[in-house]
């Protein structure tokens, strides 16, 4: 299946980490839940940055501050229903408190320990460069392929 003509999705994800924990949101689609950094998509004429905040805002109820980029990775099925780019940014908290908003997709956000980590679903699958880039600061690469699962 061809789909060109639906073009390529940009999500932004911002990684932020308190007290040892990172901060990671629920999705459920098609009835299978799953987490990930919390972010979304970017809209057209919105900078990276801009998005990133937004959307943390949206799915939070934190305002951040969007730092550096540390990771980008692809999500793209071998069917290829989907283009997916993922920029992944440091971020920290400004203000607000932890909320879930209401949103069609989401269930649940929560601070969660590197040493839990590994027994979650997160998609995209970026579990093992998620654990080396809280204990280090850094992403073991900065790109990091396709990470379709």
């Amino acid at each position: 299946m061809e789909n060109e003509e639906q073009g390529i999705r940009i999500r932004v994800a911002v990684a932020i980490v308190d007290g040892g924990k990172i901060l990671l949101v629920q999705h459920e689609k098609y009835g299978r839940k799953y987490w990930l950094l919390p972010g979304g998509g970017v809209k057209y004429g919105e900078t990276l940055k801009a998005a990133a905040s937004r959307e943390l805002m949206e799915e939070t109820g934190y305002e951040v501050d969007v730092e550096d980029l540390f990771m980008v990775s692809e999500s793209i099925p071998p069917d290829l229903h989907r283009h997916v780019i993922n920029l992944y940014y440091w971020g920290r908290i400004v203000s607000g408190s932890l909320h879930v908003t209401q949103d069609r997709v989401l269930r649940d956000a929560q601070w969660i320990a590197p040493a839990d980590l590994p027994r979650l679903t997160i998609y995209p699958a970026v579990t093992r460069e998620l654990i080396v880039a809280i204990e280090t600061g850094s992403a073991p690469q900065r790109s990091i392929g396709n990470r379709w699962e």
